[in-house]
């Protein structure tokens, strides 16, 4: 990737910077390449305009040969990214989630940035006296979890299970929650709802997340 004098080369790039550059040389296709990526590990995106994809796909397949390069399908990344604690749009959050509750509150500048801007003071509110937390979850069972189902204290449903997979990597199954902030505590014991929610239980725990890498050491290498 050759970069403009003004521009981070690639190796100076850090976690969370882009930089601009072209494939090649100073004649080779336009790209954006930021240190970001939805593995957990130190990972890399590359953005360029459509008409542009295929030679920019072909050049990085290419380059990642002697290096043993794979593709990796959907369903692979969402493992990994479940892993990893990476939320996802329309399961860890959507447009009635809050940050806070979607465990990205740092996008928010509260403190930063003393800007007003419409919902400024509920996001205040909400931080302050959250109702909702994100948390991990550790499931005693065999049994697939999926995204809706219901975590339950006793009778009384306290959050729902936002992402779930087995992990190859840890053995066991994952998962990602929503509950409510008063039962949100590190290991607490809760059950996942199966069927009707009351017929069929999983045994499970609360969790710090990331699962996998949770201080974010290997994209920070």
């Amino acid at each position: 990737v050759w970069t403009p004098p003004h521009q981070p080369a690639l190796s100076e790039l850090e976690w969370f910077r882009f930089t601009i550059g072209r494939i090649g040389d100073a004649t080779g296709v336009p790209i954006v390449v930021s240190r970001t990526g939805y593995t957990g590990e130190l990972g890399y995106e590359v953005w360029c305009h459509p008409r542009d994809a295929e030679t920019v796909f072909d050049a990085v397949w290419a380059a990642g040969q002697p290096h043993g390069l794979k593709p990796m399908g959907f369903a692979a990344l969402d493992m990994v990214r479940i892993e990893a604690g990476l939320i996802f749009a329309n399961y860890e959050f959507s447009d009635q989630t809050d940050p806070f509750e979607a465990g990205i509150g740092f996008t928010v500048p509260l403190k930063t940035k003393t800007d007003d801007f419409i919902g400024r003071e509920a996001l205040i509110r909400r931080k302050d006296n959250p109702i909702h937390k994100l948390v991990g979850l550790d499931i005693d069972a065999n049994v697939a979890v999926g995204h809706g189902d219901c975590v339950h204290i006793g009778r009384a449903q306290i959050g729902i299970v936002t992402s779930s997979m087995r992990s190859p990597i840890l053995g066991k199954n994952i998962a990602l929650a929503r509950i409510e902030a008063a039962h949100a505590e590190i290991g607490t014991e809760v059950e996942v709802g199966k069927l009707d929610g009351q017929q069929k239980r999983l045994p499970a725990r609360i969790v710090p997340f990331a699962h996998y890498d949770p201080k974010k050491e290997r994209p920070r290498s």
